[in-house]
């Protein structure tokens, strides 16, 4: 059996081969590889002639990579590229199911088309295009936001079933009424007490270096409150906190360093590029004494499930599905820098607040276990399978 999945990620051709950039690798499709022996990924694509060590394989076996142009512009989007349209009805014919990770642009071309062709199809609901539109603070972001909203909506309304990554917020917003579940897309290494003993340990060991914050994201998101994490460092910084921060990632667009420049922060401000998905993300998060992720759009991160599963004290912003990770008394809403900062200073030199969050995190983090989310999205396909089978013989 034959199955397409569309969206709007980026993946890189280089050498004849597939590599994604970001969290999509070979090893993610495996799920639907358990059920279909072919994918067709539909997506947007750069071609790169020189290599990155932090690229992930995502071309192998049953494994086919249909090259999807940037639906960028408004035009684009509201008339889309007549070669776009051709390369998914082609796509589609003959393909037995269909996945779809939404918000996306080629996703919803994708959806729209395979109703028109009678193929049922499911959702992956990944994150909030309305946040996300608002979130640009642009008048163009703003106009567009409930119209993509409503596609969307009816995108996920019309699918066979869907898989949301939070637990109720999107499902709230984003309803489907047929076939749902909830699977976060984070993939966790297999954990043990050890890793939560060394974090208490980390955390009651003296230590005369200065209070280091984590932070994993892409410099090039609009979304992630760069820019409300430095204020809040520069107000610890004035009350005299000894902080550095580290962000890990790929892009530079949002750095922004005149602010921190403006704001003194060049000793205070690590920016040490994008590292490799699984062990070396794991190792970076063992070295900080506290995660923050203060965007102003997310579904359910899967950086914040990462560094719970290695008992971090972590602070959020409310955005999104955040409150269903993070306590509430350690959020704060999104782009205020003065309740970000008070959050932190909370457990500056508060060893038994931060020993009592490491245990919360790593409790939190087992709901996120690979065996418990894999049986979830096995089922869900093998039910979507049987259906699309069922179809057939009728």
């Amino acid at each position: 059996m034959k199955m397409v999945f569309a969206h709007d990620h980026y993946f890189i051709h280089h050498d004849e081969k597939v590599y994604s950039p970001g969290k999509l690798p070979y090893s993610a499709f495996a799920r639907y590889l358990h059920h279909f022996d072919e994918i067709i990924v539909l997506s947007r694509y750069k071609s790169d002639s020189s290599f990155s060590p932090h690229w992930t394989l995502a071309s192998g076996n049953g494994m086919v990579f249909k090259k999807i142009e940037n639906h960028s512009s408004l035009k684009s989007v509201l008339l889309p590229s007549r070669k776009n349209v051709i390369a998914i009805k082609e796509a589609l014919r003959g393909c037995d199911g269909v996945v779809i990770r939404l918000p996306s642009e080629t996703g919803l071309i994708t959806a729209k088309l395979a109703r028109q062709m009678n193929i049922p199809y499911v959702v992956e609901v990944v994150a909030c295009p309305w946040d996300a539109m608002v979130g640009y603070g642009s008048l163009k972001g703003l106009l567009y936001a409930p119209v993509l909203t409503w596609r969307v909506k009816q995108a996920i309304k019309k699918a066979w079933g869907a898989i949301y990554v939070t637990g109720s917020f999107l499902q709230k917003r984003y309803p489907n009424r047929h076939h749902v579940v909830s699977a976060s897309n984070v993939e966790l290494l297999p954990t043990s007490a050890y890793v939560l003993n060394q974090r208490l340990h980390k955390i009651t060991a003296s230590s005369s270096g200065p209070f280091k914050i984590g932070m994993i994201a892409s410099l090039d998101s609009p979304h992630k409150g760069f820019n409300t994490l430095y204020q809040a460092i520069y107000r610890l910084k004035n009350r005299g906190f000894s902080i550095v921060l580290e962000i890990t990632g790929a892009g530079s667009k949002f750095k922004n360093i005149k602010m921190i420049d403006e704001l003194s922060l060049r000793d205070n401000i690590i920016f040490s590029g994008p590292r490799t998905p699984g062990k070396d993300i794991f190792s970076f998060l063992d070295t900080v004494d506290l995660y923050v992720q203060p965007s102003n759009q997310e579904g359910l991160p899967r950086a914040v499930i990462e560094a719970m599963s290695r008992a971090c004290p972590v602070i959020t912003s409310s955005a999104g599905g955040m409150p269903e990770l993070c306590q509430s008394e350690y959020l704060h809403k999104p782009d205020d820098a003065n309740g970000l900062a008070k959050n932190i200073e909370k457990l500056l030199n508060n060893r038994q607040e931060m020993l009592m969050m490491a245990h919360y995190s790593f409790n939190k983090a087992r709901f996120y276990q690979p065996e418990l989310l894999e049986r979830i999205r096995f089922d869900f396909f093998s039910h979507y399978k049987d259906y699309l089978l069922s179809r057939r013989s009728a």
